[in-house]
């Protein structure tokens, strides 16, 4: 095949420690190339694969364009001021971009919440509606995506909705209206309508349509007690299969076939298992190493493979699936890549790709053509001299435990003696790969070497390793961090005395956990949105399930008591793993950045940090993003923080420093 992307680069790039070959390094480029939303946000390949969505920003603003694949335009149609949350096909007839907004969802909740919503266009005439228009049953928010699927010659949207007011037979003390679990509903897209499918239940519950919307399968989870039972709408109580799991459970679509299930779980062996809806019976199908990412068939809704997130294992079922995916893999051998969506005759598949040479490229293979074609690109003002060479690199924990991180390198630098940025992933159970990072990238053309560690408790390694961290928090998930930085340092690519550490969410509890439950390791520590106190963030999410739940023990909360430690939000020990607790310990600046709109971790977290830092005497910097929320979902609040975040780093640990 023809490999559409231009400019690559031989696979065997000598991207081994210190061994590449540098050319002179090249002007640093202005910050807003990579601090700002990337230019294509998302394309969709409609049911037949002969027309592209592509959901784009051009300055500032929202476009969704519908086109032929060989370029000839259908229909631009401008979007409001939103934040960009997904986008799919409805067939070859409407294309449906979901966005998200901070709000309260009901006059009696008492906090802000991420709301989804969508727009349907029609992909003929370019007219677009909302989603949701106005329903007086329903509020204006989506919770649950369970299908689009043709029926009787229309299109519908199957969706969890929250009623306006709770049904006269729903459980009386489910508390506030947001706190409700929600219908099913399907939505016509053409006429808009809302019709309920089945109502929701006292407790956490999902549906498992078929090919014609039929509901085949429900399950039912309690959030008190980690049980869960899935069972046939005809049969509500006699369960097909139950058990236990503390922290999250789903039923996940139809399998192979048309009378099994998938059943996903976070228990002992994190497997996801195939449940024959006749018998009852449930064998492993996906094992728990990997993350994966599920394949289905336009229209039939079948499951055809699973791709790990990382672009490298895979396993297909449908024969011509696996033949085409073994044919991408070689083509984009060396560079992290995905399928995003396939043609319903499977001769057409959209890829992203992403790496050494790509900031973010979507190519549209065509196998009987037998080439790839670029169709939109993330950035592109960044050209290949702009990125620096990205690697995996493996090492020991100080207990032995095999850890995985990703090394970013400066363009047309030698890997010796770098300063170092130590930039940490969220989560904490979440994962970095070997791809495109405008974050890091944005530090690693101003010289830095830039390491994000998958600690202990990452996602992606298999349940165990997920299960290492717990107990970990602020303890070895800390320490498999630093142990990176001194397997780089003992390789000599980076020095150690030249290092800052930032992060978000988790990892700016990390960043400062660094330089305060450490100490001795960094030259600055910067946070955005960062937890910086275990206590007060575990009160947080107690308060807000009250009324859905008998007890604070939720599935988030129960997962974080495990990840911390500790079998109670009032346990003394977490003052050992808390920088607001230990600001007095700080022994490097610190900068605090949070989105005013964040509603995962409240403002007040950086901001009690500040004060705590001020009134030790520590230096210390405070910046509020106007408007902006916990994933820097806006491009103008996302620049302000990667330019701040940059001074703070090239302020207290020069590029250019001397030693």
């Amino acid at each position: 095949m023809m490999r559409g992307l231009t400019g690559w680069l031989p696979a065997a790039l000598l991207l081994a420690f210190g061994l590449a070959a540098v050319a002179a390094p090249p002007p640093v480029p202005p910050l807003e190339i990579y601090g700002s939303l990337p230019r294509t946000e998302a394309v969709e390949m409609s049911a037949d694969g002969d027309m592209l969505a592509i959901v784009s920003r051009q300055d500032d603003r929202f476009l969704l364009t519908i086109r032929h694949v060989d370029g000839r335009p259908i229909a631009t149609v401008p979007l409001d001021d939103m934040k960009f949350a997904g986008l799919s096909w409805a067939g070859n007839d409407y294309a449906v971009v979901y966005t998200h907004r901070t709000a309260r969802l009901g006059a009696d909740s008492k906090s802000d919440r991420e709301l989804t919503e969508g727009i349907v266009v029609d992909a003929n005439s370019g007219a677009q509606k909302p989603l949701l228009a106005a329903p007086p049953d329903y509020l204006s928010t989506i919770q649950g995506h369970y299908g689009i699927i043709r029926r009787d010659g229309r299109w519908f949207g199957y969706y969890g909705l929250y009623p306006t007011e709770p049904p006269a037979d729903l459980h009386s003390g489910a508390g506030p209206r947001w706190q409700q679990y929600p219908d099913l509903c399907r939505i016509d897209f053409g006429t808009s309508t809302i019709e309920r499918v089945a109502k929701g239940s006292p407790r956490s519950r999902s549906w498992v349509l078929d090919a014609g919307g039929e509901i085949v399968a429900e399950s039912e989870y309690d959030s008190n007690s980690g049980d869960w039972r899935v069972f046939r709408p005809d049969k509500p109580l006699d369960a097909l299969i139950k058990g236990n799991s503390p922290f999250r459970f789903a039923a996940a679509g139809l399998s192979r076939t048309p009378d099994a299930i998938l059943v996903a779980e976070g228990g002992t062996d994190g497997a996801i298992k195939e449940l024959n809806l006749k018998t009852g019976q449930a064998e492993t199908l996906l094992p728990s190493e990997k993350s994966m990412a599920l394949i289905r068939g336009r229209g039939t809704r079948l499951l055809l493979g699973a791709v790990s997130i990382d672009g490298g294992d895979s396993t297909i079922f449908d024969p011509t699936l696996e033949k085409h995916y073994r044919s991408i893999a070689r083509m984009f051998a060396g560079h992290y890549w995905r399928p995003a969506s396939v043609s319903a005759d499977q001769n057409r598949m959209l890829v992203f790709v992403s790496g050494q040479e790509a900031p973010g490229t979507w190519e549209l293979v065509d196998f009987p053509a037998g080439k790839a074609t670029p169709v939109a690109v993330d950035y592109p003002e960044i050209s290949q001299p702009m990125i620096g060479p990205v690697q995996t690199v493996d090492y020991r924990a100080a207990d032995g435990l095999a850890i995985q991180g990703v090394l970013t390198l400066p363009p047309g630098r030698p890997a010796r003696d770098l300063p170092l940025v130590v930039l940490v992933h969220g989560g904490p159970e979440a994962r970095d790969l070997a791809s495109f990072n405008w974050w890091a990238q944005a530090f690693a053309v101003r010289g830095y070497a830039v390491f994000q560690p998958n600690f202990r408790g990452s996602a992606g390694y298999g349940i165990a390793f997920r299960n290492a961290g717990f107990g970990e928090w602020g303890r070895k998930m800390q320490t498999d961090i630093s142990d990176g930085v001194a397997f780089l340092a003992g390789k000599g690519i980076v020095d150690p005395h030249r290092a800052c550490i930032a992060g978000a969410s988790y990892g700016g509890y990390a960043a400062l956990a660094g330089v305060t439950v450490q100490n001795g390791l960094y030259r600055c520590a910067a946070s955005y949105g960062g937890v910086t106190d275990p206590h007060d963030r575990l009160s947080a999410i107690a308060e807000r399930g009250k009324g859905r739940t008998e007890h604070y023990e939720e599935p988030g909360m129960r997962i974080r008591l495990s990840y911390m430690g500790v079998r109670s939000m009032d346990d003394p020990s977490l003052d050992a793993i808390s920088p607001l607790k230990l600001a007095g310990k700080a022994d490097a600046p610190i900068l605090l950045i949070y989105g005013d709109k964040d509603t995962v971790v409240p403002p007040a977290q950086s901001q009690e940090m500040a004060e705590a830092l001020k009134a030790a005497g520590k230096p210390v910097e405070l910046i509020a993003l106007d408007g902006e929320d916990h994933w820097l979902s806006r491009s103008a609040t996302r620049l302000q923080m990667l330019k701040a975040m940059v001074a703070f780093v090239e302020k207290y640990n020069p590029a250019d420093l001397t030693h």
